[in-house]
């Protein structure tokens, strides 16, 4: 060995070196150097506690690339029970089956524990020669110095490395979509917010593709959502595969997918949209079963479209809306988009005060009968009119409060103001013969608690008044459910009819089981059956069908006099329309016909 100032000065020189990636390959250069060994190595103690892994080997003058070997049958193993295991000589005899040893050629061993400076066990040192080591009395001193650094390095870096996998974990959390490992919205968002800033500078453009899964919802709703999240992962694995260079793709969430485009121009953005929509066209093998699912694709351009990333998201947004509507199933964003936009939350914003302080109203027209031309009911119908916007058309506003959640409010003030209207005829001496017929949403459908909100409106009236308008096709969204919804309303007294009969897929089996008296025929129909021998037929079929059934007819959008009575020779019971009377407010209704 050296002399030992020599020795302990190398060991102070790689102080110097605590703490960085070099640390314990100098160490173990030195240790080679102070003790004219051929081999020392630092080992890690892995978590089988049955083997070691080296993080420095020194080995004939060179580093050596990371091994990891078991501690049975070698002098390590003893190491790690005792403070120091030393073998001068014949090593290799005395453990015969340690193929390092054996590999190196060692003939003398001496080795020490590696221990953290709270203690625990890490690893250990040994430093191994061909020849017989002579240990000097500083020896041991010099050895657990070096034990002491090769600890603390060790520690050092078991923390970094458990804080790194940490940040990688959190990183995975806050960035990476658990499902498809896509980057997720957050990830994107922060790279879109980079593309604009980088396509600002650099005067480029970019493209973003906004896509929506069709069918994606039914199936997952239907098959389960471990079958739904299996089909993200293969679709975002599709995608994936169309990216190209400059291209960046992410899950937004649900079944929203985003493409980012980078330097790109429209025809481009084109075919971009071609190749992921392609992706999709072969169907899809899970569980045994094939699954076809397509897209619906929002396209919007920066800086054409947009002069931010949050504005160029919204407009993408915007344009997957109208996608949804187009039979192309894409479109690329325009400036009229996004006045259809405003106007439409203009639309939400008064509608939803309109119908929070009462500012909606109702119209009445009237049904008669056929056989003897005397009044037997009416239809309430909602209206509004609005200060600034006008007058709003049902067919704008009922979709807009089935879309905000509202239509259930809607219809209780609908049923709630009828009610109301029947008790003002009542107490101003002029009754209501017959039934007042108020209508149901699909949505309202939805409700298993439907006919209890109805019964207890109504409490005020007497059941037999009121009627309630329920279209075929509100009714076959849950066929059992509106079976047990209808048959509650009819043994409360309430009277029922479907509406537009005959535009919905009904079956003769559900509709005798559903509780209602009365079909009412669809306008539609009506409006063409003295020219179309089809549409009549339909007519004289729904009429022949109710009148098997026992149930009642009207038919709507009667405005000819041939029509009526062409419908009274078929045997309908009821007409309402234009030709009889328009739907008129309370007072004038009481004023013309009670």
């Amino acid at each position: 060995m050296m002399a030992p100032e020599d020795a302990f000065r190398l060991l102070a020189d790689g102080l110097g070196k605590a703490g960085t990636p070099q640390a314990l390959d100098h160490l173990v250069e030195r240790l080679a150097s102070i003790f004219e060994g051929d081999h020392v190595l630092v080992g890690k103690l892995l978590s089988d506690n049955a083997s070691i892994r080296t993080v420095a080997f020194w080995s004939r003058g060179s580093l050596q690339p990371t091994s990891v070997y078991e501690l049975a049958g070698t002098p390590c193993e003893h190491v790690l029970n005792d403070q120091v295991c030393e073998f001068s000589e014949s090593v290799r005899q005395r453990f015969p089956h340690s193929e390092l040893l054996q590999e190196l050629g060692a003939e003398s061993y001496v080795g020490i524990p590696l221990h953290a400076p709270e203690g625990r066990l890490v690893g250990l040192l040994a430093v191994l020669s061909g020849h017989t080591l002579h240990m000097a009395d500083y020896a041991p001193e010099v050895l657990r110095i070096a034990a002491v650094q090769a600890g603390a390095e060790m520690a050092r870096r078991a923390e970094e490395e458990k804080r790194r996998s940490s940040d990688y974990r959190i990183q995975q959390l806050i960035y990476w979509d658990s499902v498809t490992g896509l980057p997720n919205r957050r990830y994107f968002m922060e790279r879109l917010e980079e593309a604009c800033e980088q396509a600002r500078l650099r005067d480029n453009c970019l493209g973003l593709l906004y896509l929506d899964l069709q069918r994606f919802r039914q199936i997952n709703d239907t098959q389960g959502h471990e079958l739904g999240d299996m089909m993200l992962a293969e679709i975002a694995g599709r995608f994936g595969a169309q990216t190209e260079p400059g291209e960046f793709v992410a899950r937004l969430g649900g079944d929203e997918f985003m493409v980012l485009l980078t330097d790109t121009r429209p025809a481009a953005m084109a075919h971009a949209i071609e190749r992921y929509r392609n992706s999709l066209l072969p169907p899809i093998q899970l569980a045994e079963r094939s699954f076809s699912v397509s897209a619906s694709v929002g396209a919007a351009l920066f800086p054409r479209d947009a002069d931010t990333a949050q504005s160029l998201f919204q407009h993408a947004s915007i344009a997957l809306n109208h996608a949804k509507r187009d039979n192309s199933r894409t479109r690329f964003f325009n400036a009229t988009m996004a006045d259809e936009l405003q106007q439409h939350e203009v639309l939400e914003v008064r509608f939803s005060e309109a119908l929070a302080q009462g500012r909606l109203s109702l119209a009445f027209q009237p049904q008669f009968s056929l056989k003897t031309g005397k009044l037997i009911g009416a239809e309430a119908l909602c209206r509004w009119h609005d200060d600034i916007l006008g007058h709003v058309s049902p067919g704008i506003f009922i979709p807009l409060a089935e879309e905000q959640g509202l239509i259930r409010q809607l219809g209780e003030w609908v049923l709630d103001a009828a009610c109301q209207q029947l008790q003002t005829w009542e107490h101003r001496g002029k009754p209501f013969p017959g039934r007042l017929s108020v209508n149901v949403s699909a949505q309202q459908m939805d409700d298993p608690r439907l006919a209890e909100h109805i019964q207890r409106i109504a409490t005020r009236i007497p059941p037999g008044k009121l009627g309630l308008e329920l279209t075929e096709s509100g009714l076959m969204r849950n066929p059992e459910q509106t079976v047990r919804i209808t048959r509650a309303l009819c043994n409360a007294g309430f009277s029922l009819a479907i509406d537009d009969f005959g535009t919905g897929y009904s079956s003769l089996t559900y509709l005798k089981r559903f509780a209602a008296d009365t079909l009412k025929i669809d306008m539609s129909f009506v409006k063409d059956m003295l020219k179309s021998s089809h549409d009549h037929a339909i007519v004289a079929t729904i009429i022949a069908m109710a009148q098997t059934l026992g149930m009642l007819t009207v038919a709507e959008g009667v405005e000819e006099a041939e029509q009526a009575e062409a419908l009274r020779a078929l045997g309908c019971t009821g007409v309402q329309g234009f030709h009889f009377g328009r739907p008129v407010d309370g007072d004038t209704f009481a004023g013309l016909w009670l």
